[in-house]
């Protein structure tokens, strides 16, 4: 018996406890998060001891990881969350979380197609549950029913990869499209920078950090067929990967919505994370070993480091919602001052991801740019191509999050409140910002284990390239070195500081401003204004639509600015699909004649095809 499904047992039983519970609040709370916690505890010790086995080191264990710990986190910080927010329907909430984890470990822990299809579709139905929780608006459940089809219409293509086998490029790209639409690459993420304001932001962390991943899960396993193959996946992962990377992070800088420009932000990760994924499989198909081990440790490396960065920023903007009731961060401002253990974790995590040195995202992704140097001196034309695409990419999308995260962080944390609520706003509960702490930490610990996984790893997966694999190790090695030293004196430049501050008996006071003794909210730059520059940059992708309110007169009083950034997928693609869809029933209503008769005929006829089709694939 698998020892990791008991993990999924018990948070069923979790879900059935808060169901029953759920007329009283405080007690379906404590069965739902109590039995989660053990849960997700529970399964963490087993991976560990799992993971110093030979035979407990497999992709199942490695996508369940990150599973396992945000289901922890985020249960831990929703307890806060849900006080005085939605707390009386804490059973309804905790029933679905329960059920949606457990699912989560079920596509990992699958041993047939029938079993991960069930788990599957479990996990959607659940987490369109929690996706609407908040449903007190029209656009909540128009957001609802867009996950909700977008669930479905990925099943629809996972029930023709599986019980139509063909050709296995044809397998491949069913498998794209089918977990494509949960992973969000272009023109199939339309659900995602929706679904992620809309549901609480323990469920978005859980969603961001570790489902949507769980598509490059299924893809790997159902998708990718040993063969000759490898060289169409790694130019499909890659090319797809770079736009999908590009793309995201140029969205992610026009947004005015904290949790929609993490949506976004997440977007551009698993753009990152399939670049990775295709240089190891060109490095594979093209005898390039070392590009090959690169790309698959940065592949692996970028994964769980996303996992637990993004998960803390989901967690992090969680915390300044219940403090400002808003997501708009053009109402905010100066919440650093006010919620400043909000305030640092999310500016490490955000540093973090971006990719900057020291921090474990460099890390990460400096085995991406291996991969990628390797392919650059291959000699192979296509090969130096794709390789210079990538090194270009991957270095623009980085100074773009940089671009996105210093807008959120000084639109959210600095300069002065712009609305009552900011200016009002207290620090959360310490349960709160205690598991965003804990992820960055591990986030720090990942780091500096690399070489070591990365050794030991390679060393049980591909033990015919020691020499290989050496030489990422000990490229590796230098950069946790590196980032080492340089957390190590910053650490003492802050401390010196504040003591130097302390001994002089400096006093701190507002800047003293041409005449002005306190600048105020309307001195400062807006999220709007601060990325204006940039969305202008890229406004042939973007298309902002913009209401002007001009100041007017000599002493105006009113002036305005309003942008809204139209999602290209929606307007371009989707629209006129669902017209035409529309204009289709439209013709074939007249199928609903009201006769019993035909009903019955249409019952016969598709019951007479299905037992055709089992005939034949039983002969």
């Amino acid at each position: 018996m698998n020892t990791l499904v008991l993990p999924a047992a018990v948070m069923a039983v979790g879900a059935f406890a808060a169901f029953l519970l759920r007329r009283k609040p405080l007690a379906a709370a404590v069965a739902g998060s109590g039995l989660l916690c053990c849960g997700a505890l529970g399964g963490l010790v087993l991976l560990v001891s799992l993971f110093y086995k030979e035979c407990g080191f497999n992709l199942n264990n490695l996508f369940l990881f990150p599973v396992m710990l945000l289901a922890l986190a985020a249960a831990i910080h929703s307890l806060g969350y849900l006080a005085g927010h939605g707390s009386e329907r804490s059973g309804s909430y905790w029933c679905f979380f329960n059920l949606t984890v457990a699912a989560m470990i079920m596509v990992t822990q699958a041993g047939t197609e029938l079993e991960f299809l069930l788990a599957w579709e479990v996990m959607g139905a659940a987490s369109f549950a929690l996706v609407i929780f908040d449903r007190d608006t029209a656009k909540t459940w128009n957001v609802g029913w867009i996950y909700l089809l977008a669930c479905h219409a990925g099943a629809a293509f996972l029930i023709l990869l599986f019980c139509f086998p063909a050709a296995p490029a044809a397998m491949f790209i069913l498998a794209l499209i089918g977990f494509g639409l949960k992973i969000g690459f272009p023109l199939l993420h339309v659900w995602l920078p929706e679904a992620h304001p809309t549901a609480p932001a323990p469920v978005s962390a859980l969603m961001s950090g570790a489902m949507i991943e769980l598509g490059f899960f299924g893809i790997l396993i159902y998708g990718v067929q040993p063969g000759d193959s490898s060289a169409l996946y790694g130019w499909i992962f890659t090319v797809l990967g770079l736009i999908t990377a590009i793309l995201g992070i140029i969205f992610a800088l026009a947004q005015n919505n904290l949790k929609k420009l993490l949506a976004y932000s997440s977007i551009e990760n698993m753009g990152i994370l399939s670049t990775a994924l295709g240089l190891g499989f060109l490095g594979y198909s093209y005898k390039i070993n070392t590009m090959m081990i690169g790309g698959f440790a940065g592949a692996g490396a970028h994964l769980l480091n996303h996992a637990l960065l993004k998960g803390g920023l989901f967690l992090a903007a969680g915390s300044v919602y219940k403090a400002v009731g808003t997501l708009d961060m053009d109402k905010m401002g100066g919440l650093l001052k006010r919620m400043p253990r909000t305030g640092l974790n999310f500016i490490l995590h955000g540093l973090a991801l971006c990719g900057l040195p020291p921090s474990s995202g460099f890390a990460a992704e400096f085995f991406i740019y291996c991969a990628a140097f390797c392919g650059m001196t291959s000699g192979i034309a296509a090969l130096q191509v794709i390789s210079a695409a990538a090194l270009v990419v991957l270095a623009l999308t980085g100074g773009l999050a940089a671009a996105a995260f210093s807008k959120a962080i000084g639109a959210v944390f600095c300069g002065e409140p712009r609305s009552q609520e900011a200016s009002t706003a207290k620090e959360v509960p310490m349960s709160m910002n205690l598991p965003v702490l804990v992820l960055f930490l591990l986030s720090l610990i990942l780091m500096f284990a690399l070489p070591v996984l990365v050794e030991f790893c390679g060393a049980l997966l591909f033990p015919q390239y020691q020499l290989e694999i050496a030489v990422i190790v000990e490229l590796s090695a230098w950069v946790v070195s590196f980032s080492f030293g340089a957390i190590v004196l910053m650490s003492c430049i802050l401390m010196l500081r504040k003591v130097l501050v302390k001994c002089s008996g400096q006093r701190v006071s507002p800047t003293w401003d041409c005449g002005y003794s306190r600048p105020d909210a309307r001195m400062e730059y807006t999220a709007t204004s601060f990325g204006r520059t940039m969305v202008d940059f890229f406004r042939f992708w973007l298309r902002p639509e913009r209401k002007i309110s001009r100041p007017q007169g000599i002493f105006p009083e009113t002036a305005s600015l309003e942008e809204e950034i139209p999602d290209g997928g929606i307007s371009c693609f989707w629209q006129p699909i669902f017209k035409f869809l529309a204009k289709i029933a439209d013709k074939i209503h007249v199928l609903q004649s009201g006769s019993l008769h035909f009903y019955l005929l249409v019952l016969v006829l598709t019951l007479m095809l299905m037992l055709g089709f089992a005939v034949i694939r039983g002969n």
